[in-house]
């Protein structure tokens, strides 16, 4: 049988948590025997000279950046292109992307570690915790109580593999969870399932709202100033997705008007977010810097075990996981 040849494109300053060394690829493998078929992995910096060169003679790559103008090339082998994360708005527009080769994300891997964070920032929200946070920097003895979280409603924007761990959580918590989907269909862990048309509405009713969908021209400030009006003012707002998701300006104007009680982000636009800007200093808000779904024990070997999965699914001919449909990225 032929040897495949697999490139993994590294680009300069990858943080640990997210490099694929031989050790992990080799462990990889042996989970994935005696299935797999014959592959030989080969590592590259993307801004090398050869990286273009060394694309075309692949028949599948991993990485997260990487220079799109390479990835058509005439001749090329390529078949499967396997994102290391769950977003690909950085690769956006598409038009780099010949029909000849499957682009799939990671979305998924992400799902145990971003079900214990979800029930943390849920259980902190509801314990008005940003509000604890804030009274402390002022050295204020300020007092917020707070009841049984069970019963409350989970707002749920995006049902992907980041948004159903969340839902999971959210439900181990006994909330009441609805998603919100472009199509309308039950989802598992969700109660309801709702579209983007009934959003507003949704909004108003919640306890807690939750971004957890991919960044798109569609998609940038979804949470703008006129939704964050229509929350509740003892809500807890959440963002898990990407920071263009939320117009900062109006997330910071409705917590100095106290228009929701708290709120947590994991992501921030721009990241990192500059040391000047005054989201920092927004009352009852704590910033993490997006590092949620980031397992460094687990994370690189689950996405191993998505894209060798995915090179065997492509080579027999079957449906790859987490394959990019074009009409659904913009």
């Amino acid at each position: 049988m032929h040897k495949l040849n697999v490139l993994v494109a590294q680009y300069p300053n990858q943080e640990a948590v997210f490099r694929i060394i031989p050790s992990r690829v080799e462990a990889a493998l042996a989970r994935a025997a005696p299935s797999m078929p014959p592959v030989e992995f080969a590592w590259c910096a993307t801004d090398d000279p050869a990286f273009g060169e060394r694309v075309a003679a692949a028949d599948a790559m991993i990485g997260f950046r990487f220079p799109t103008e390479h990835i058509a090339s005439p001749g090329s082998a390529l078949k499967l292109i396997q994102v290391a994360a769950a977003g690909i708005e950085h690769l956006l527009p598409l038009d780099w992307l010949p029909r000849s080769i499957a682009l799939a994300t990671a979305s998924g891997v992400h799902a145990p570690k971003i079900r214990e964070w979800a029930t943390m920032v849920f259980l902190m929200l509801h314990s008005r915790m940003p509000h604890f946070v804030s009274a402390q920097r002022a050295h204020a003895w300020s007092k917020a109580y707070s009841s049984h979280i069970a019963g409350r409603s989970a707002l749920i924007v995006g049902t992907g593999g980041i948004g159903g761990a969340i839902a999971a959580a959210a439900r181990s918590l006994r909330l009441r969870t609805t998603g919100v989907r472009r199509n309308v269909r039950p989802t598992r862990h969700f109660d309801t399932v709702i579209g983007l048309d009934a959003l507003d509405g949704a909004v108003a009713e919640a306890d807690f709202i939750v971004l957890a969908m991919p960044l798109t021209p569609s998609t940038r400030h979804i949470m703008n100033a006129d939704r964050f009006k229509r929350m509740k003012p003892e809500a807890g707002f959440a963002n898990f997705g990407r920071g263009g998701l939320v117009d900062q300006d109006a997330l910071r104007a409705a917590l100095l008007a106290g228009t929701l009680s708290g709120a947590i982000i994991d992501v921030t636009d721009p990241e990192p977010l500059p040391s000047d800007s005054p989201l920092w200093d927004a009352p009852r808000l704590i910033i993490t810097p997006h590092l949620s779904c980031d397992d460094p024990e687990s994370y690189v070997p689950r996405t191993l075990d998505l894209f060798l999965d995915n090179i065997r699914r492509c080579m027999d001919g079957r449906p790859i996981r987490n394959r990019v449909v074009r009409s659904r990225a913009y």
